[in-house]
């Protein structure tokens, strides 16, 4: 068959769509001299627009066939494949006098079709279950198109790439597993799986792989309000993209960097298939054999219950059985099979002498030229964050990388003072760089439960019993601001959340000497960091002048203009784990308020105003 214009009707479900593909792929090859307009409404469009299969597009704007034949009657077409099976598309072919009309004869359409296929059926009246992507491929292979690749296909643009790698670069950064959670269904709410056996697989994924978890779904209220409840649900942060929107050529771009997809049978789930993503798909009311794709890299967790499958877009029954008989549990197991070997280690290489990178940065960091020392402190690219009153043996900047995606400071120290270097080894019992008084204990406080910025590569250089030079490279914390910028008083607990904080840090005999709100970071489920670590040392002696100095440097840092009195109290309660002071516990405050003032004194100075003292 030779045609000059050839309409393909796509079907409207964005999953049929793409299991579509490999029939549109033979269609192409077969007609590769002719050219190939598909029509689709405007999901389907965005989803295939920068497949290679089409050499134009026709949007349906309407629902009405009269309209829809009065704008296919401008092209001219010769031949119509309908991939669609509404009555109303062969109506609207017919009617725009489309000579050659291709497609299955069902739901009483079949009038309209000058060339008709069958589909199988059980009895009169059900159609036996049959793949959608054979039941496409049957119509290319009806037309003569060699038909033996099945496989799905999907194109990304680069634009939409750029766009998601701007808008979530950090957790794109390839050392985290990235997982995509899709936990709804446009089918109806029969195949949704609960909301909170979600969330603690979510929880699961961060706890056990350092996973990046988001939630994707569709910009519909019931939708938008399932992935609200993961969210809530999970101990964790989970990014929300139904409050951090994209657009379906961005949620497709977004997939290639997915390690893993957990879906129920839904539109995406196609999109992660042709994609080459690896796949948790999970079924209750559908029966799998509708959607079957033989695609190695999924495993289908199927309920096993009397009532499955439906195909009910809503269960009738007193307790949604298929969907609840799939458990988190099992949910987990499988996708801890599929991230075996995915958790980044802390691996490092010492890459030159007195430079060791982070084992996943070692590429990255070649492509920046930096592959010894001496590059490091020549390296100029990235913000300077050097601030008039920083010491000038200390030099601050900030930098982004690509693959891995990451943003990354860089504290570089040279010429340091024999001085300071002689009081850091007084402090620390032996002889240390100045970028080990950063990494040392920040690796040991990690080990004890603090969270401290990740190290990505670090060096130092001696000039016999002194050092000439050190640096270290850190990460920036993920989806967290310092509790300067950002004092979230109103949050649940966070009071005792933060003095509970500080109370374990405490703990550990660490004492900081510079512990400053702005030197605590926190994140949107009250997750604490700490920064700063340079002056960070466990005393011999004096550690209660030591604790009772950070914590005047915490009441000092407070604005006194937003956290009360009250506020404090219910912090020292927290911190001291008590329902009521003691005297010594008030002497104690009287100490730390008396400390907070003398530093006030020191900004009076410099005609500098303590955050602490309330503004006017």
């Amino acid at each position: 068959m030779s045609c000059q214009n050839i309409l393909v009707w796509l079907p409207s479900p964005m999953g049929d769509a793409v299991m579509a593909t490999p029939a549109l792929r033979c269609i192409r090859n077969l007609f590769e001299n002719d050219k190939i307009f598909f029509c689709a409404n405007d999901t389907v469009a965005q989803v295939l627009a920068d497949s290679p299969f089409a050499d134009e597009w026709i949007t349906i704007k309407s629902h009405c066939p009269f309209a829809i034949a009065s704008e296919l009657k401008k092209h001219n077409f010769d031949t119509a494949i309908l991939f669609k099976n509404s009555f109303a598309s062969a109506l609207a072919v017919f009617l725009a006098g489309v000579k050659t009309r291709i497609g299955y004869a069902r739901d009483g359409r079949g009038i309209f079709l000058t060339e008709k296929l069958f589909p199988p059926k059980i009895g009169l009246f059900r159609y036996k279950p049959l793949s959608a992507l054979d039941y496409y491929l049957a119509v290319a292979s009806w037309l003569g198109a060699d038909v033996l690749d099945r496989k799905l296909e999907l194109s990304v643009n680069e634009e939409d790439k750029k766009a998601v790698i701007e808008k979530f670069g950090e957790k794109l950064n390839g050392r985290n597993p990235f997982v995509i959670l899709v936990p709804g269904g446009a089918f109806g709410p029969s195949k949704i799986w609960p909301e909170e056996r979600f969330a603690q697989t979510a929880d699961f994924l961060i706890e056990k792989f350092s996973a990046n978890v988001f939630v994707s779904v569709s910009p519909v209220k019931e939708e938008i309000q399932i992935a609200e409840k993961i969210c809530s649900n999970a101990k964790h942060p989970i990014v929300n993209l139904g409050e951090n929107p994209v657009t379906l050529g961005q949620l497709k771009a977004l997939f290639p960097f997915a390690e893993l997809v957990i879906t129920n049978d839904t539109g995406p789930r196609h999109i992660a298939i042709a994609l080459g993503r690896k796949i948790i798909t999970l079924f209750g009311p559908n029966n799998p054999v509708w959607t079957e794709n033989n695609y190695p890299n999924e495993v289908k967790i199927i309920a096993d219950v009397p009532c499955a499958p439906c195909d009910k877009p809503v269960c009738k029954k007193d307790k949604h059985y298929c969907m609840e008989s799939i458990t988190a549990n099992i949910v987990c197991q499988t996708a801890e099979k599929f991230l075996a070997g995915s958790k980044k280690t802390d691996d490092f290489a010492e890459i030159s002498l007195n430079f060791t990178v982070r084992s996943d940065f070692v590429d990255c960091f070649s492509r920046l030229g930096l592959e010894n020392i001496d590059d490091v402190f020549n390296f100029a690219q990235g913000k300077s964050l050097t601030k008039p009153n920083l010491a000038s043996f200390r030099e601050r900047i900030v930098f982004d990388t690509q693959n891995p995606t990451a943003t990354l400071f860089l504290k570089r120290y040279q010429n340091i003072p024999k001085l300071i270097q002689l009081k850091n080894r007084l402090a620390r019992r032996k002889k240390i760089s100045m970028m080990a008084c950063d990494n040392q204990p920040a690796e040991e406080l990690r080990k004890l439960g603090i969270n401290t910025p990740r190290t990505i590569a670090f060096g130092e250089q001696w000039q016999e019993l002194f050092e000439k030079r050190s640096f270290i490279i850190t990460e920036k914390i993920p989806d967290a601001s310092s509790l300067e910028e950002n004092l979230p008083l109103e949050r649940e607990n966070f009071i005792e959340n933060l003095a509970a904080f500080v109370r374990k840090f405490h703990d550990t005999g660490f004492r900081h000497r510079d512990l400053y709100l702005c030197h605590i970071f926190c994140d949107s489920k009250t997750n604490f960091t700490l920064i700063d670590l340079n002056r960070v040392f466990k005393p011999l002696l004096f550690s209660k002048k030591y604790l009772i100095k950070d914590l005047a440097q915490l009441y000092y840092s407070a604005p006194g203009n937003s956290v009360t009195e009250a506020d404090w109290l219910k912090f020292f309660l927290a911190y001291w784990q008590k329902d009521k002071l003691s005297k010594q516990d008030e002497l104690l405050i009287k100490k730390i308020k008396s400390k907070a003032r003398k530093m006030a004194k020191h900004d009076k100075k410099h005609n500098r105003t303590a955050p602490f003292e309330k503004q006017p």
